[in-house]
């Protein structure tokens, strides 16, 4: 099976890696905050029979680089537009969480690379006032050397019922190498225009996947999307969360919903 890591130049000059595995139509996976390219690996297996999947790393998260501060989706939009300039024909695109939120500003940017669009709960919800204060907490913490604090306080804000602190702390200490993609990606959601109708035009084929025991905001935020988009079609994964285990189910769903259409957009009468 072909696989390969190469890396391309942003809009800004900002260096974005990317990871390839298999044959086949490309298939982008786009990842959410916080999260390794190792959560998405066993994903990508099991779809790299069928496709060439492209597991992009985002900016703010090494070996990808940061660019220019404060972060905003226009740039990361640029950086998923620069790696589809990379593959070379449209793909489809999955976006989990805030990566999803990054799919989003990339179709709204340019439409014509993207054949369908598959989306596991984007927190769009969280887009504009509702996480400004946590995002000025977390820059004082960061600035005083305590980033795993700084997880603390993101997972506090946002996961309801809060967990206990023992299940916070382990978790701002494994995640702590990650928190200045964290900041990146706040910086971007406070940022981010809270109307969504902006995206009631993106006619793209949209698949919404969302867990059946998932944390509210990402209940809401999927019916959110759901009315907004013209063209959707939402699957409710059993037993899943906002970070499913069950890498089987996400891979099944996309296969049938991508294999609907196997020639890109415009490519011919039948396409969609």
């Amino acid at each position: 099976m072909a696989q390969s890591t190469e890396q391309v130049e942003s809009a800004d000059g900002t260096p974005i890696v990317f990871h390839t595995r298999g044959d086949g139509p490309p298939l982008m996976i786009v990842h959410g905050a916080l999260v390794t390219l190792h959560t998405y690996l066993d994903l990508a297996e099991r779809l790299a029979s069928e496709y060439r999947v492209v597991v992009v790393e985002r900016r703010g998260y090494p070996p990808s680089g940061s660019g220019p501060g404060p972060a905003e989706f226009a740039s990361q939009a640029d950086d998923l537009a620069a790696v589809l300039a990379a593959v070379g024909e449209p793909a489809f695109v999955f976006g989990h969480s805030a990566g999803g939120l990054v799919a989003l500003h990339a179709v709204q940017r340019d439409a014509s690379m993207v054949r369908r669009l598959a989306l596991y709960e984007p927190p769009v919800v969280y887009a504009g006032p509702p996480l400004r204060p946590t995002l000025e907490t977390i820059r004082q913490q960061m600035a005083e050397g305590r980033p795993a604090d700084a997880i603390v306080e993101f997972f506090s804000a946002i996961v309801e019922p809060k967990p206990p602190r023992s299940v916070l702390r382990s978790l701002g200490d494994a995640l702590a190498f990650r928190a200045t993609g964290l900041v990146a990606d706040l910086e971007c959601l406070t940022a981010m225009d809270p109307d969504l109708t902006a995206w009631s035009g993106i006619d793209i084929p949209t698949l919404l996947l969302t867990g059946e025991i998932t944390d509210p905001y990402g209940t809401k935020s999927t019916e959110l999307l759901g009315a907004t988009l013209p063209d959707t079609r939402t699957i409710t994964l059993a037993g899943q969360r906002h970070h499913p285990e069950d890498t089987a189910a996400v891979a099944a769903a996309l296969r049938e919903f991508f294999g609907q259409e196997t020639e890109p957009r415009g490519s011919s009468p039948a396409a969609r």
